[in-house]
């Protein structure tokens, strides 16, 4: 079995994004790719990151001054990314995890 690796998504509150990351965990499983998603909010986002330490950080579109906050935490030790607004809008899973994949090197 292949290890999964861990994504974390935050956003202000951590509501939608949970969605997203549950749809995008199902996309993941049913496409047998290496990934397990996470949603939080930005209040617990850094104590979740040090926790579960993701391959890639993404960022919600409506926060994404939060960007540089996360980048510089992490002092470009993990990929922080800004999720494309359409893909955010439409919940559409497969799209950000071809961000996660592009910023997973």
């Amino acid at each position: 079995m292949v290890e999964k690796k861990n994504v974390l998504l935050v956003d202000a509150a951590g509501m939608s994004i949970s969605l997203l990351a549950k749809k995008m965990d199902d996309y993941a499983e049913m496409n047998k790719l290496p990934y397990s998603v996470e949603g939080a909010a930005d209040s617990v986002g850094l104590d979740k990151a040090s926790k579960s330490e993701p391959r890639v950080i993404l960022v919600a579109p409506q926060v994404r001054y939060l960007v540089n906050k996360y980048q510089k935490a992490y002092d470009n030790k993990i990929p922080v990314g800004l999720i494309d607004m359409v893909a955010y809008g439409m919940m559409d899973a497969g799209r950000v995890l071809k961000q996660v994949e592009a910023l997973d090197k």
